[in-house]
């Protein structure tokens, strides 16, 4: 997606082309920046679309840009932020009649919810969502409410969580995927839990040695283990 998107802003500069509701690609490109983490490019894409959408008066354009930021403000940590922006976005999309957008809030609020709780998200929390993506027949958003739901029934549950000073400087994605390794998961596992790719998750866990100082990911074990094992 990241690609793919990168290119349609490629073609649309080309082009000459500034009005973000001609797209309107500029929010999911933002957003799948923060799932592949890269928050700074993500915040960049939201500050230079937010300028047109503010000359233009592109209400909608900017809720959306509204919700990519608040994904942006959640994996750098700042969850209450981020609820309030999420929460700001959905009713401005409610209000404006774009439901799946609005769905789209919905949900992320509903694991902003289970992130905070540091447990697996009450079923109660994604109702609504799975109810707006049902009035606009959005099955695939569908399948991933109940993957959500599902995940942490499909495997078993961490047993050792990293130590805080270790991981701080870690983007939201780059945790994740630091966790399922403690859990044991594959690169394959991972990238079906999270729904990303194989390539994603290895590059990912390559950004997360880097930043740790490891080569492996017996070393990221360890790295967890190494507090409780003292």
């Amino acid at each position: 997606a990241v690609r793919a998107l990168r290119r349609v802003r490629e073609l649309e500069a080309g082009a000459g082309i500034t009005d973000p509701a001609r797209g309107r690609w500029q929010g999911d490109l933002a957003e799948a920046l923060v799932r592949t983490g890269e928050p700074a490019e993500a915040l960049d894409v939201i500050e230079v679309t937010r300028a047109h959408a503010l000359r233009l008066g592109r209400g909608s354009v900017l809720a959306v840009l509204d919700r990519a930021e608040a994904l942006v403000r959640a994996a750098r940590g700042e969850h209450r932020a981020a609820v309030t922006r999420l929460t700001s976005a959905r009713e401005r999309l409610a209000a404006l009649g774009y439901g799946l957008e609005e769905a789209r809030a919905a949900f992320a609020l509903a694991e902003l919810s289970g992130d905070r709780a540091g447990r697996a998200p009450r079923a109660a929390s994604y109702d609504e969502a799975a109810r707006l993506f049902r009035s606009c027949r959005a099955l695939p958003w569908l399948r991933r409410v109940e993957a959500a739901l599902a995940a942490p029934e499909a495997g078993p549950q961490p047993a050792r969580a990293p130590h805080p000073e270790a991981l701080a400087g870690l983007a939201s994605m780059e945790r994740q995927v630091a966790a399922l390794v403690m859990e044991g998961a594959t690169n394959r596992e991972i990238a079906g839990r999270l729904f990303v790719s194989v390539k994603t998750v290895e590059a990912t866990l390559t950004r997360v040695y880097r930043k740790l100082g490891i080569r492996s990911r017996v070393d990221i074990v360890r790295l967890a283990a190494g507090p409780r094992s003292e």
